[in-house]
């Protein structure tokens, strides 16, 4: 299901195009890792977020660029990054599309950088539901907020088409015994290192 979240999210509500900058936040999550895979199959510049110590894998996995989102001043590295892309919709500063499940902390200074006409798309909120919203982002940029959840089969069939071509992968950061359930959980709770989904695989008898 973390397949059809991160498409419904990109292609279904903020319908992504060739030549866009996205900008994935918490690229080492289940749905990070596959929104940079599907931003760059739809032929987006992606500039994906992280944790210092995963910021290699995103860019394996294709991110075009990395940015370690605890520093306090991360959104004007993202800002400066995104003014060198070469741009096919004139000299713009920000990014096109910020795919975002963090939430409350960040959320303020992801529309900060977002182009005139840019789209927030959100699934989530990791580090609180209470969100501060400076209004003026918004109706000053005509920024499009949209919510998003789950998706359609059809997404999901096209989802699996492509991976089936090779072109998508799941990122499985380990695999754990349902005897070691707990175990696997406190490696969710704690987060350090984790670099994708978490699998639990019941017993064979």
């Amino acid at each position: 299901m973390t397949l059809l979240t991160s498409w419904h999210m990109l292609v279904g509500r903020a319908k992504i195009q060739p030549g866009q900058i996205v900008l994935i936040m918490g690229g080492s999550s289940g749905i990070g890792t596959f929104g940079i895979q599907i931003a760059k199959l739809f032929g987006c510049t992606v500039i994906a977020t992280a944790s210092p110590d995963k910021l290699d894998k995103c860019l394996e996995l294709g991110a075009d660029f990395a940015v370690d989102h605890r520093k306090d001043d991360w959104h004007k590295e993202v800002r400066g990054i995104a003014k060198k892309i070469p741009k096919s919709h004139g000299d713009v500063p920000g990014v096109d599309v910020i795919f975002e499940h963090i939430g409350g902390s960040h959320w303020n200074k992801e529309l900060t950088l977002l182009n005139y006409g840019g789209t927030i798309v959100t699934t989530g909120a990791t580090t609180g539901y209470d969100a501060k919203t400076d209004l003026r982002h918004i109706f000053f940029k005509g920024i499009n907020i949209l919510g998003s959840t789950q998706g359609t089969r059809s997404e999901l069939e096209e989802g699996f088409y492509w991976m089936s071509k090779g072109k998508i992968k799941s990122v499985i950061d380990s695999v754990y015994s349902l005897d070691d359930a707990v175990k696997a959980h406190n490696k969710m709770l704690n987060g350090k290192g984790l670099f994708g989904k978490i699998l639990i695989k019941p017993n064979s008898d």
